[in-house]
């Protein structure tokens, strides 16, 4: 691969990484060996990881902090995505160890490196042959997870928003307080989620997997959910019916 692709539009860019690299998961050692870009891991830094070209070396510093290795996949894939989108944009490192005056990347250009990695992980493409003609439930989910090394709540997020029945909700609650939610259209607005879980200590074998009467702001008669636990006090909720 030329270094003449640095110049090339998003989808072109990954275009020509998936005729290079077109098995799954994406081997980022391979992709990074591609460019020259060596990754350091074993250095602790203040920042989870950032891109350093500077004496004639590309390097790639993932912090030591950082152990889930599904985010150090994510954090290498977004350093990938500016060394091909944005090298000649960015500020440089004059020391490659770490920069001592941090200046951060443009909001434009920190949003571009978060859908370039996405993309890099969880094609578009080969999700979509992934997910099923029927309502998702979490096991297709955890078999999207294992096929291309991704986490269960990046593949949870992906499935939902891809989704071919358009029935699901997919909401994530940070003990009982509503942090984030992803649905495949727009056709339930914020005010109707429920900012507190309306099912306390959501235990998950304790509960039936039909409920009604508690997501009646979204969903007409019963609804199917399900549980995941991703990590600490997180609870990501699969829902599923009759949407309002």
């Amino acid at each position: 691969m030329t270094q003449s692709m640095i110049s090339y539009p998003f989808s072109e860019t990954l275009s020509l990484i998936f005729q290079m690299f077109p098995s799954q998961p994406i081997n980022l050692r391979e992709v990074c060996s591609e460019f020259g870009i060596r990754i350091v891991l074993d250095k602790r830094l203040k920042k989870e990881g950032y891109l350093a070209c500077a004496e004639g070396e590309k390097l790639i510093f993932v912090s030591s902090n950082v152990v889930n290795h599904h985010r150090r996949r994510f954090i290498i894939s977004h350093e990938i995505g500016h060394f091909l989108l944005h090298r000649n944009k960015l500020f440089g490192c004059s020391d490659i160890l770490e920069s001592r005056t941090i200046i951060f990347n443009s909001h434009d250009q920190e949003s571009e490196a978060n859908c370039f990695a996405s993309e890099l992980l969880l094609p578009r493409e080969s999700l979509i042959s992934w997910i099923p003609n029927r309502r998702l439930s979490f096991e297709d989910i955890r078999k999207i997870a294992s096929a291309f090394d991704i986490s269960i709540t990046f593949s949870a997020l992906k499935a939902v928003q891809y989704s071919k029945t358009e029935d699901e909700i997919l909401l994530c609650y940070d003990g009982q307080k509503l942090k984030w939610y992803s649905i495949a259209n727009n056709a339930v607005r914020r005010n109707q989620v429920p900012k507190e879980c309306p099912i306390p200590n959501i235990i998950q074998k304790y509960l039936p997997e039909e409920i009604s009467g508690v997501w009646d702001e979204i969903y007409s008669g019963c609804v199917h959910h399900e549980y995941f636990h991703p990590y600490g006090n997180q609870t990501l909720i699969l829902l599923s019916g009759d949407r309002k």
